[in-house]
């Protein structure tokens, strides 16, 4: 990613929480607070309630919408605000994003939720001490997202395995090893049974029946390296179908992108394209960043945009 540099004279961040993240700590944000203040820039702390609050306070944040609250960004003290920080998952960081983007103003994020896969895709090592530096140091890159049945995406989306493997990690302690995650992917796999799809990547056309169809924007999904070479800023998503695979085939496929060695071909194949559609789906569940969205349609078609979001990275 080629990184620029925000020039402003002094900084104001607003920090937008989700106090319901599975690792919310109000400490981690008192520590970026204070490191803020230690270094001159301004803050605002919003603790939102929800979704559509989180959503509207990102939008007056980002002067997108003015309400009875909009004047405690307008200060004089701290000026407007020139970036808004996600604190919480990908969930979060998504629902700040549509504004950051809107808006065109820059990003960061302060990884609290359980998976942190938009924040590992931008953020290394993925620590506390890692993010602040980045949120201070003020360099941006440019990076793509996407629209699906008019849903913001950063990081990625898909159907079948992604979101059995998702069902299957609720209410448990991610695995720490690989044999933990082969079986679970095992699992995921043996129910991520589909109807034939047509999938279409740009000019080009395959008729197959799947377990998996993915969409990655971001190289992380559920906190596992799908997409070790994935480029986020060339206009393009990566899609990863499967042809004729088992349960055993991904067992393995979990395991080694769990450890990252996962070279796409034979039964799990990779491309790239801005235009990617699939079908049939209705009745089938979406993931998208984090969310699991039940489908009421039987089409889905991801278009990823001409205009970038800034990403403090």
């Amino acid at each position: 990613m080629r990184k620029r540099h925000q020039r402003i004279k002094r900084p104001h961040f607003c920090l937008l929480i989700n106090p319901k993240a599975t690792n919310y700590s109000q400490r981690l944000v008192k520590q970026l607070v204070g490191a803020i203040r230690s270094t001159g820039g301004a803050y605002t702390v919003i603790e939102t309630r929800n979704a559509t609050d989180l959503i509207e306070m990102a939008q007056v944040a980002a002067r997108l919408k003015r309400d009875k609250r909009s004047t405690m960004f307008q200060t004089a003290t701290r000026g407007k605000v020139t970036a808004l920080i996600a604190c919480g998952g990908d969930g979060t960081f998504n629902l700040v994003a549509r504004s950051a983007a809107e808006a065109d103003m820059p990003i960061g994020v302060l990884p609290m939720g359980r998976y942190n896969s938009i924040a590992r895709s931008v953020i290394d090592p993925i620590d506390i001490t890692s993010a602040i530096k980045t949120i201070l140091g003020k360099a941006y890159a440019r990076i793509d997202t996407a629209t699906a049945l008019g849903q913001f995406i950063v990081g990625s989306l898909g159907v079948g395995f992604v979101p059995e493997l998702m069902a299957r990690l609720e209410g448990r302690s991610l695995p720490r090893f690989g044999p933990g995650w082969k079986k679970l992917g095992g699992e995921a796999g043996a129910a991520a049974n589909m109807a034939s799809q047509t999938i279409r990547v740009d000019s080009f056309r395959f008729e197959l029946q799947p377990r998996m169809v993915q969409v990655n924007l971001l190289r992380y999904t559920l906190g596992l390296n799908f997409s070790p070479a994935s480029i986020s800023d060339d206009g393009k998503a990566e899609v990863v179908f499967d042809v004729d695979s088992g349960e055993k085939d991904f067992s393995e496929f979990t395991r080694q992108v769990f450890k990252g060695e996962q070279l796409y071909g034979n039964k799990l194949r990779q491309f790239r394209g801005s235009v990617i559609s699939f079908q049939p789906v209705k009745g089938q569940t979406l993931f998208i960043d984090g969310e699991l969205i039940p489908l009421p349609v039987n089409v889905v078609e991801v278009k990823v945009h001409e205009k970038k979001l800034k990403v403090y990275c």
